[in-house]
């Protein structure tokens, strides 16, 4: 497989970006944990079996970086409109890794395990945010939409850890 080489200008593009904007992320997290009982919506997608609780999040990395970006668009060259889209795709992961922790860690103090994480699609996303403190992280859901850009919804769902017993 041949590896396509970066141009010195795109190289160079890349690291000015990726310095410049880096400082412009916001990453922030709100979530819920919810008993199978007490749900306030559902949405049941990859539900694994036995599960008891459900915890809903929204992350998002602000929108300082993007409007950054528009501020400055023609200052670093031609790529950097898809160099800050690559960069903002990434700390969103990277965010939602983070939420992913403190989830599992909550889940495993209740002797739980917590599921992958599930997207909630967007026809979900104003029925979630009646539940979730959206306005704590500048998020706003309407129409079907999240605003910050770089914003997203899921959940994952908690099931019992089996016990070990030492012999």
């Amino acid at each position: 497989m041949n590896t396509a080489e970066l141009s010195l200008e795109l190289e160079k593009s890349v690291q000015r970006s990726c310095r410049f904007y880096s400082k412009f992320l916001v990453p922030s997290v709100v979530y819920e944990t919810f008993s199978k009982e007490t749900l306030p919506f559902i949405y049941e997608k990859d539900v694994p079996p036995k599960w008891i609780a459900e915890s809903v999040f929204f992350v998002t990395i602000g929108s300082s970086l993007y409007e950054e970006y528009k501020r400055n668009e023609e200052i670093f060259g031609e790529y950097t409109g898809k160099i800050v889209s690559v960069i903002s795709s990434d700390a969103l992961e990277q965010s939602k890794k983070f939420i992913q922790r403190l989830v599992l860690n909550e889940a495993q103090e209740e002797n739980c395990e917590i599921s992958r994480v599930v997207d909630i699609p967007p026809c979900l996303y104003e029925a979630a945010a009646k539940f979730i403190p959206v306005s704590k992280i500048g998020i706003n859901a309407e129409s079907g939409e999240l605003s910050p850009l770089y914003s997203t919804c899921g959940l994952f769902y908690w099931t019992s850890s089996k016990k070990r017993t030492k012999k």
